[in-house]
């Protein structure tokens, strides 16, 4: 499913003969046919490409977020996990805090305050996305910390950061993983979020929340509008949450 999705949003606004930003006065809010399988919107956009051209974006901000949210807090993680004492009661008060604070409501803030565009949707949800694989890979490391083949390497001289990237790094990476999977779709649904409240990308551009909130006034006359998002947006979601599943599920 997840393949699919990203296939589709890949290679639909590449191989489609529609410009999906290309508005189309003459050919507003046509019905799904032969030349457009979805119909057009209200600006004569088709459907199915724009739907595409959405979600490869809606994607590649949720991805650039958890990749920046995972690499951080598996950094913070790790080096307390292994230093233990001062950086250990840092990282706990510092995840207790952004675990109290509501942290979309908090991006709303800061992303009405940025210039538009997704480099404001990424800083407005990285300062809170980290505290699940920090506190995950805290963990991890504390359990490795104290192997046998740990202690072995720290006999012998190894440097805290070799301990970090050669020995602890790998037994750390499965769980953190599974827990990055799970907050991308977390992330994904915060990004559209954003969107729909008007908080994203400029027009033309525009991903699946801009699409649902650039269809509510026509919810009555043209349904699928938002409809189509909303499904690609659901079907992405259900099949991140099997991929984690299955992760989390899978035995060691």
């Amino acid at each position: 499913m997840l393949a699919g999705v990203v296939v589709f949003c890949g290679l639909t606004p590449l191989v489609s003969p529609h410009d999906p930003y290309l508005p189309d006065p003459a050919l507003a809010l046509l019905p799904p046919g032969g030349r457009h399988w979805l119909g057009t919107d209200q600006l004569g956009r088709d459907l199915l490409t724009r739907t595409a051209a959405a979600g490869a974006v809606s994607l590649l901000i949720a991805l650039a977020v958890t990749a920046l949210t995972t690499a951080s807090g598996t950094v913070a993680g790790a080096v307390a996990g292994l230093a233990g004492g001062v950086p250990e009661r840092l990282l706990r008060h510092a995840s207790a805090v952004a675990l109290a604070l509501p942290g979309l409501t908090f991006a709303l803030a800061l992303a009405g305050v940025l210039p538009p565009g997704p480099g404001a949707v990424v800083a407005a949800l990285v300062p809170f996305g980290w505290v699940n694989c920090g506190l995950v890979a805290h963990t991890a490391t504390r359990r490795v910390a104290t192997s046998d083949f740990v202690l072995a390497a720290r006999a012998i001289g190894a440097s805290p950061s070799y301990l970090l990237r050669r020995v602890i790094g790998p037994h750390v990476a499965g769980p953190v993983l599974t827990v990055a999977t799970a907050d991308f779709g977390r992330t994904l649904i915060a990004v559209t979020s954003l969107s729909f409240l008007g908080i994203g990308l400029p027009p033309p551009a525009t991903d699946w929340g801009g699409m649902v909130s650039e269809a509510v006034p026509l919810l009555v006359a043209a349904p699928r509008l938002a409809i189509v998002p909303a499904v690609a947006l659901a079907v992405t979601g259900v099949a991140v949450a099997l991929v984690a599943d299955a992760r989390r599920l899978r035995p060691g």
